[in-house]
């Protein structure tokens, strides 16, 4: 009976954790890509575990959070701006007008070409981000492959 109920609540344990687990795939210092679900995923992970993490659907608007030290941002007031070779882009995930479309646009692209990644959350915390195989995992924003639609 207790291996019963120890199975069952593990089983219970996996399927809570499961999505936050989803959201963390990567390796430790590089960018990673993966799909599932009509989603294109695209990962970078620090070695504290501190990830920027963007969705990309050709059916949804783009959706990117960065989590650093457990708490999320990227929506609702805790918002995160990138900084790429030095240039800030705020709210890089806003894509509701021409303005937050090209700045999304903009900051992809500079992705694929940085020498340097930063995050900036809207409480001060500063985080680098990895900066390996970002252009491979990161498809141009000009190739049949590129999934990213923006609400714009």
């Amino acid at each position: 009976m207790k291996k019963c109920f120890s199975a069952g609540l593990m089983a219970i344990a996996g399927s809570v954790l499961a999505p936050a687990a989803a959201m963390a795939f990567g390796e430790a210092g590089q960018w990673s890509s993966g799909w599932g679900q009509g989603v294109s995923e695209y990962t970078a992970v620090d070695a504290k575990k501190n990830a920027l993490y963007i969705a990309c659907s050709e059916d949804r608007p783009v959706a990117m959070t960065l989590t650093v030290a457990g708490q999320e941002y990227g929506g609702d007031g805790k918002d995160f701006s990138l900084i790429i070779d030095g240039k800030e882009i705020s709210q890089p995930y806003e894509t509701s007008s021409r303005v937050g479309a090209n700045n999304f646009y903009f900051a992809w692209d500079a992705m694929r070409k940085a020498k340097r990644l930063e995050a900036r959350t809207s409480d001060g915390k500063v985080v680098n981000l990895p900066v390996k195989g970002i252009a491979k995992a990161l498809p141009s924003t000009q190739s049949k492959g590129f999934p990213c639609q923006v609400d714009f």
